[in-house]
């Protein structure tokens, strides 16, 4: 074995290398050859290499063991599940075939799955925080094969990724490439990869996936980013000007409305003390009840076109809901002949996945096969080459015993001696001729086995091509389905957009419908509200006209009532005037008295008397005089209040008659202008 592994890798592989003499001098077990590993260089000693770990399992040593009342024997040997009675008739295993089985389940989970590790590193040898040993990092990366596996990757495609992920994630930067409705995942990914100037060498395309060089992806995420925010940016911009446009146009909007309210104003202060308009103010609400029969059958022939469009939206209505009905049953068979189509699809699956499990287990048996052939082959080799050293030997010693019968026809002497040496060889050689026989039947039981090995090979084999045969079979209905599968999946998807395109004219029509109706309903209440504002207007009209004749009563009840106020006026304005003037006849009295009482100089008492009593009566007359005065300014007073009073009441229903004729002429244009606008 190692001279074939010398001559057919020695300086022909850049791994493979023979030590030198001088290098494995002095070794207890001196290595035949090396392997050049990322980590470094690794010496091999093949003693014994074709019989280690060929040695069998025995169950019961295995149950032993696994049963131990040592923990850690215990669990050594924990996965060590004995084989059942079928499993132990089936194959022979050894330590090498347990090796080789759990070597070949981890290689089947690597490649099932995306496997993740967890280096941990150690920074410095003196546990010192915060100091960094380059090279012992480095040393450490490189055993650990971490720059190893960085390389491999790097020589690859590490980065995959499904066509529908790529396409829904990445089509924002080929969106003017690819073609408006349904397109396949994978077309659109080749699309969106040629729009990107990718190269052969920087992306590839599997069946299912497309993979990327390192650092590709990330590439294609820093245009997406830069796409995204200049999008978001675009979108922005749009907003704050569509903002800013409409601020703006309000702004625009109010100064038209400030200069018009100004001019307004304006106009209003010139004309309010102008009296044609009053004039024009107090008859314009009187000229409009002369127009109300006119409005009413203007309203009466409103009424009717409302009443012939609330007819025809009847009869539209109707005829959408028969279209919208025989839509339904369409959209109905659409989706049931779909959901057969789909029970096609999963049975289909369903079949496929059948398939690829019986073809597994087929696999799995025939690799099993090809094991015990290898180890049979193995215990083949080892018997062949004990028995040819037994033969070896067995020659050996019958040129001994030809030797010893010449020497004994020659030597005349010490024949006993020599006879019981011959005793003991022919002992020896029987003992030899019986091993002989037990390597003989040994080895017919090994060619047995060999015969039954290969006989089971055979069968293996055309089982294999039986196999083969059944896994093309398989493979081709495997393919015919997945025809019929993507055929059905083009089908579904040509019947999904059917059906997308009869909801949407579904939905226009009841949309349609929808509108229809609610136009008839408006159409309807407006009909309604059209009428009872005729007979509110009826009612208003005759209220109003009835507070037109109240207010004109009140207003004359008001002249009258001021006409009287007048005339009391006048009669305390007379009284005051006769107050006033008796009050000066009565000053001029006391004055001329005064006089007198000077000129007499209170000569005597009845003088004084005299004095006295005039005294009292001009300050009685004083006091009758203020009193009058007082009563008179009281009467003029609340004359004047009843003036104003009086006054006011008449302003306030002057007023009033204004607010309800304005009030009037208002609703009712208001109500015109209300009618004519569903009607345009």
């Amino acid at each position: 074995y190692k001279d074939k592994v010398i001559q057919q890798h020695n300086k022909k592989h850049p791994k493979f290398s023979v030590p030198s003499i001088k290098s494995v001098k002095g070794m207890e077990h001196p290595p035949h050859f090396n392997i050049h590993h990322y980590a470094g260089v690794v010496g091999y000693n093949v003693e014994d290499w074709l019989t280690k770990n060929a040695d069998p399992l025995n169950d019961n040593c295995l149950d032993l063991f696994r049963k131990s009342a040592m923990p850690y024997m215990a669990e050594l040997f924990a996965d060590c599940v004995p084989a059942g009675p079928k499993e132990r008739k089936k194959t022979f295993q050894t330590m090498a075939m347990v090796h080789r089985k759990s070597l070949n389940e981890l290689m089947g989970m690597l490649n099932t799955t995306y496997p993740h590790f967890i280096r941990c590193l150690v920074p410095n040898e003196t546990k010192t925080p915060g100091k960094v040993q380059a090279e012992l990092i480095l040393h450490q990366l490189r055993c650990n094969g971490v720059l190893e596996g960085i390389r491999i990757v790097r020589a690859g495609f590490p980065n995959r990724i499904a066509y529908a992920d790529f396409k829904q994630r990445y089509q924002i930067l080929a969106a003017s490439a690819i073609p408006a409705g349904f397109i396949e995942a994978k077309e659109a990914s080749q699309i969106i990869i040629k729009h990107l100037a990718l190269t052969d060498d920087e992306a590839k395309f599997g069946n299912t996936k497309v993979f990327f060089r390192a650092g590709i992806l990330g590439r294609l995420e820093d245009l997406r980013d830069e796409k995204i925010t200049e999008i978001l940016t675009a979108f922005q911009a749009l907003a704050r000007g569509w903002i800013a446009r409409k601020i703006y146009k309000k702004l625009m909007e109010q100064r038209v409305g400030v200069v018009v309210l100004q001019r307004n104003i304006r106009q209003h202060f010139i004309l309010r003390n102008w009296p044609w308009w009053k004039l024009f103010t107090k008859v314009k609400p009187l000229l409009s009840i002369a127009r109300q029969e006119e409005e009413i059958r203007a309203k009466e022939e409103e009424m009717k076109k409302a009443m012939e469009e609330a007819a025809a939206t009847a009869a539209a209505k109707k005829e959408l809901e028969e279209k919208y009905a025989k839509l339904e049953n369409e959209r109905m068979a659409i989706q049931a002949e779909l959901e057969r189509e789909r029970q096609a699809a999963i049975d289909a699956e369903d079949l496929v996945f059948k398939l690829e499990g019986k073809q597994k287990e087929l696999e799995e048996e025939n690799n099993e096969l090809i094991d015990r052939i290898e180890e049979e082959e193995e215990n083949n080799f080892i018997v062949a080459e004990n028995k040819r050293a037994v033969e070896a030997e067995l020659a050996g010693v019958q040129q001994e015993l030809a030797a010893l019968g010449e020497k004994l026809k020659t030597a005349g002497g010490d024949i006993q001696g020599k006879e019981e040496e011959i005793k003991e060889k022919i002992n020896e050689l029987t003992r030899k001729d019986e091993e002989i026989k037990k390597l003989d039947l040994k080895l017919k039981d090994t060619s047995n086995r060999l015969s039954e090995t290969e006989s089971q090979l055979q069968m293996a084999q055309e089982k294999g091509q039986r196999l083969d045969k059944d896994k093309k079979k398989v493979e081709s209905e495997l393919s015919e389905t997945r025809q019929d599968l993507e055929k059905e999946k083009r089908a579904k998807a040509d019947l999904d957009k059917n059906l997308r395109k009869k909801d949407a004219e579904l939905k226009d029509t009841q949309g349609q419908l929808d509108d229809m109706t609610r136009q008839k309903n408006e159409a309807e209440d407006t009909i309604r509200r059209k009428e009872s504002e005729i007979s509110n207007l009826q009612s208003a009209v005759e209220s109003e006209q009835n507070n037109v004749t109240k207010c004109q009563r009140q207003i004359k009840d008001l002249q009258q009532k001021n006409k009287d106020t007048e005339d009391e006026l006048d009669n305390e304005r007379n009284q005051k005037q006769r107050l006033e003037k008796l009050r000066n006849e009565l000053e001029a009295q006391i004055a001329a008295y005064e006089d007198q009482i000077e000129e007499a100089g209170g000569a005597n008492s009845a003088a004084t008397e005299l004095c006295r009593r005039r005294e009292e009566e001009i300050a009685k007359l004083r006091k009758e005089k203020e009193a009058a005065e007082l009563e008179a300014q009281e009467a003029s007073d609340a004359a004047k209040r009843k003036f104003n009073d009086v006054q006011n009441q008449l302003e306030d229903a002057e007023d009033m008659l204004r607010k309800y004729k304005a009030k009037a002429k208002k609703e009712k244009s208001t109500d015109c202008d209300s009618a004519l606008i569903p009607l345009l």
